[in-house]
């Protein structure tokens, strides 16, 4: 098992519950969304993870810009 699946395994048990809990929300996680993307070290920044559950992480993929207003992504460009 590589770095990521073991520390995403790890982050889905401590945090079992969906954290988004938008409308249509299963309640239960099942997804790593990354925050801040997932391009170079970002894509282990545990920090920028959100426990989703599918239907949630949909929605703050189709939805980015009020994704950003409810805290739920950053933005990923210009960043220093």
């Amino acid at each position: 098992m590589d770095e990521y699946s073991r520390l995403r395994d790890a982050f889905l048990t401590a945090k079992p519950r969906c954290e988004a809990k938008l409308p249509g929300c299963t309640g239960v996680s099942t997804e790593i969304h990354h925050k801040a993307g997932r391009v170079g070290d970002k894509y282990l920044r545990i920090g920028t993870w959100l426990a989703v559950c599918r239907n949630c992480h949909t929605w703050i993929e189709i939805n980015p810009d009020a994704a950003k207003e409810l805290g739920l992504s950053e933005s990923r460009l210009n960043e220093s």
